[in-house]
């Protein structure tokens, strides 16, 4: 089934791309931030800028993700950029590999929320809320549609995220660069997404599941360089029947709770209380 496939190449791509994750730098926003003339949040590959400044199917092109504490992000902030190169047009993931810990359990930030974005070549996405300290709630589906036009990329949209859990579950989580929320009609793209719980991730991070790990997947729309239209985006997750997204989401969620009874008493105890979660107890 399409579905079946889908998850297969999400599989296969976690593993080939967690291990090209790379830390750029730790930086403060300034003016002068870049170098080469760039805007600060510009993302091209600065060791082969030619080759990844123009969108080729088939070809290495450039995506960053930016995580940082929740604010005005056009004031003097320090966030983390993570770059990778990625295969155009192939529905591809990039994982961050120990981000839940450091971020969720450390608050690598010190903030009340760690939200996040992404860019390609001078594109920036909205913001998306990672971790929100507050509420103890973690978004950990994170889809962005790259718009691009004859090889540029115009534009960064995310994808609808509502279609892991029932509407209930799926609450507004997209913002603006001053810290503010971005609405559906300003933004003219889903803003909404599911979350999950910090106790089910502690659940699946003691059963080894890394679902609660940042990780962005990417999928691209419009045409190349070489005015190739661009396919992948026909893979995105919304492109699929929802009930079969939230089958497989409550799946591993049954395989977490049962493989937690296989511990001791204390770790039973501490998660026996999300076992109604999906059932909206």
């Amino acid at each position: 089934s399409h579905f079946h496939f889908l998850s297969t190449m999400a599989s296969t791509l976690a593993l080939s791309h967690s291990l090209l994750w790379a830390i750029f730098a730790l930086l403060s926003i300034s003016p002068f931030a870049a170098s080469q003339n760039l805007q600060p949040y510009d993302c091209i590959d600065p060791q082969n800028p030619g080759l990844t400044s123009r969108v080729e199917i088939g070809q290495n092109t450039t995506v960053c993700l930016y995580a940082g504490p929740d604010g005005n992000w056009n004031s003097n902030i320090q966030y983390k950029r993570f770059s990778v190169n990625l295969v155009a047009d192939e529905f591809s993931n990039y994982k961050v590999p120990g981000s839940y810990r450091s971020i969720v359990g450390g608050n690598f930030f010190n903030g009340n929320a760690t939200q996040i974005f992404a860019a390609s070549q001078s594109a920036l996405s909205f913001q998306r809320r990672y971790y929100d300290a507050t509420t103890n709630f973690i978004f950990p589906y994170l889809t962005i549609i790259v718009d691009v036009v004859d090889g540029v990329v115009r534009g960064i949209a995310w994808d609808d995220a509502c279609v892991f859990c029932e509407k209930k579950q799926c609450i507004p989580n997209t913002y603006n660069f001053d810290g503010t929320e971005a609405t559906s009609e300003q933004a003219s793209q889903p803003t909404n997404g599911c979350y999950l719980t910090k106790a089910i991730c502690e659940g699946f991070q003691v059963t080894g599941n890394d679902v609660c790990d940042l990780k962005l997947y990417v999928v691209w729309t419009g045409t190349d360089v070489n005015g190739n239209v661009l396919m992948s985006s026909d893979s995105r997750f919304s492109a699929f029947p929802p009930n079969r997204i939230q089958e497989k989401v409550v799946g591993s969620y049954d395989s977490m709770l049962t493989e937690v009874q296989n511990f001791g008493q204390d770790v039973k105890d501490k998660f026996n209380s999300i076992g109604g979660f999906f059932k909206g107890d």
